[in-house]
């Protein structure tokens, strides 16, 4: 058996277990359902690896300031005689500074050797520096790199966040679909049970001859009308169900369902209220993120600017016999090597076409900037005038619930009294149920406001510290 087979086995058999360990509660509450998906959803487990994304391209950064040995042997032989043998080897030590450190010793020998390759018998140690006086001095490509990396190490949590928003406002708006589609069928098997008993009830009365058999007809379609809105009611739950339960996971790779008996908390019980009015926050990642390629682009700015200086690069390298006893005593200020190198472009017509259009590019970031706060702002207003409107109507509706109840109750005492007609009963009836769907509708539309206003405002829910969603 491979060690393949082996682990797929043990998997297999301890699934179960694992399972248990993450069973749904009965009644799942927002907070949990949240919780649940921020914690275990692929795209979620995905977001994090942003991160380490992050710290890869960073640490990578860092790389370019790392010292590096180095070596270099060149050779010749020919018809048993050898022209020459270069060899040189050292240390280099980039610096954040744009100056270059760097130790090498050189031992050079041969019957041809080029005359500028001539060094002590024993080899001869260097040790000094290089330096860009003009273009590099301030700023390079590797400074600008790691400046890079750590904006991207910023943004890379900024887009994090951007994706954890985004999936858990998609997960509770469906959410309460869900929990709305099971008000709706305990309203509908109600409105059942209801009619199933007035229906018996006329039967009963017509045999007795109490009322005309026309009523029994007219009792039945009405069963037969609460029967098709229940199924209609239980085909909408099922398929918010199987919405739902595309939101649940265990660590990203065994998917959960929930249970038949699964319910959300009562819709009594779920709190209806208003909020007050905040401003987009500027820490809201939308922004940040836009924020931080503003940064990116001014990296990319003021790298170009440098490029508009001339290359000016000075090295300078102490000598050292290395067959000497004494290599510091013997050492003379007058044993060095040095050179100079520049290059300047006439005409710049690269370098400034490149600056040009970062600066576009820069200017279009900004006006990007801008939109997005003003749009986010705009979001944030509607979504808490949805939720404040909501409140107001979710009232109303409760109390047009109550009366029709109210109502209902009445005519049903007068129609067993014979005071009153199956008809009226039945508009009566129609009405109450008609209020207490508009009841639910209105507490869906008021907590997905409640969840586009947290969206809008770049606000993570579950919080932190695990309480239900933020307000």
């Amino acid at each position: 058996m491979t060690h393949a087979v082996k682990y797929l086995l043990v998997l297999f058999l301890s699934l179960p277990l694992y399972l248990a360990a993450q069973e749904l509660p009965t009644v799942l509450r927002e907070d949990e359902f949240l919780s649940l998906v921020a914690e275990h959803h692929p795209l979620a487990v995905r977001a994090d690896l942003q991160r380490d994304r992050a710290e890869a391209v960073l640490r990578q950064a860092r790389g370019g300031f790392d010292p590096y040995l180095y070596g270099d042997l060149a050779q010749k032989y020919f018809k048993g005689t050898r022209y020459y043998s270069v060899a040189e080897g050292g240390l280099s030590v980039p610096t954040w500074f744009g100056v270059q450190l760097k130790a090498a010793y050189e031992r050079n020998e041969g019957y041809y050797l080029n005359p500028e390759h001539t060094v002590p018998e024993g080899g001869l140690f260097a040790a000094g520096l290089s330096v860009s006086l003009g273009q590099g001095l301030l700023f390079d490509e590797r400074r600008a790199e790691l400046r890079r990396a750590e904006v991207f190490q910023r943004a890379s949590e900024a887009e994090r966040q951007i994706q954890l928003n985004k999936l858990l406002f998609d997960a509770g708006k469906l959410y309460w679909d869900w929990a709305g589609a099971q008000g709706a069928v305990q309203v509908y098997a109600e409105a059942v049970e209801l009619a199933t008993t007035r229906y018996e009830f006329v039967v009963e009365s017509a045999r007795l001859g109490a009322l005309p058999a026309i009523d029994t007809l007219e009792a039945g379609i009405l069963l037969q009308n609460r029967e098709l809105g229940l199924q209609t009611a239980r085909l909408d739950l099922a398929n918010a169900t199987a919405a739902l339960n595309a939101f649940l996971w265990i660590d990203g790779v065994v998917p959960l369902e929930l249970e038949p008996t699964a319910r959300p908390p009562e819709p009594a019980s779920v709190e209806i209220a208003p909020v007050a009015v905040l401003p987009t926050p500027p820490a809201h990642p939308l922004i940040a993120q836009q924020r931080l390629n503003l940064e990116t682009y001014e990296i990319d700015q003021r790298l170009q600017r440098e490029q508009l200086k001339p290359r000016i690069d000075v090295s300078y390298n102490a000598l050292m016999a290395g067959n000497a006893d004494r290599p510091l005593e013997d050492y003379s200020a007058g044993n060095y090597k040095w050179g100079v190198t520049f290059k300047q472009s006439l005409l710049l017509r690269k370098e400034r076409g490149k600056l040009q259009l970062t600066q576009i590019k820069l200017s279009e970031a900004r006006l990007k900037l801008s939109d997005q706060i003003a749009d986010l702002g705009a979001q944030v207003v509607q979504a808490e005038s949805e939720v404040n409107v909501t409140v107001s109507q979710y009232a109303l509706a409760r109390r047009n619930a109550e009366d029709y109840e109210v109502l209902l109750a009445g005519e049903r005492e007068l129609f067993q009294a014979g005071e009153s007609s199956l008809f009226l009963v039945n508009n009566r009836e129609v009405s109450f149920i008609e209020a207490n769907l508009k009841q639910l509708e209105l507490m869906v539309k008021h907590r997905k406001a409640r969840l586009a206003r947290n969206f809008a405002l770049g606000r993570t829910f579950p919080p932190a510290d695990g309480g239900g969603p933020i307000e």
